[in-house]
């Protein structure tokens, strides 16, 4: 997938970790959104500085963000994210559609 790795929780999507070495520009965490959060929403800029859209998905996929892996905090990020995961956070994750 993306040439990276999906994490998720049970049924639930909650990440992907990416490290392309022929495009980096979006190597990092992907951040899956749950279906009632707004990508947009300022509350995540709180919580993950850093976070930014995907340049490979062509904003197409607008419920996928990045956690940019050279960006200076994203150890911290990123285990941020984990420890929301953990916590069952409601921002975060969802149930892949069927491809059926």
């Amino acid at each position: 997938m993306f040439s990276g790795f999906a994490v998720y929780l049970g049924n639930k999507i909650v990440f992907m970790l990416r490290d392309n070495v022929k495009s980096p520009q979006d190597n990092g965490v992907w951040l899956v959104l749950s279906e009632t959060v707004d990508p947009a929403d300022k509350r995540l800029k709180i919580d993950f500085p850093s976070l930014r859209k995907i340049k490979l998905l062509g904003g197409v996929i607008a419920h996928w963000l990045l956690i940019p892996s050279d960006c200076p905090t994203f150890e911290e990020e990123a285990l941020h994210a984990c420890d929301l995961i953990l916590q069952h956070d409601s921002r975060i994750g969802r149930v892949p559609k069927s491809r059926r």
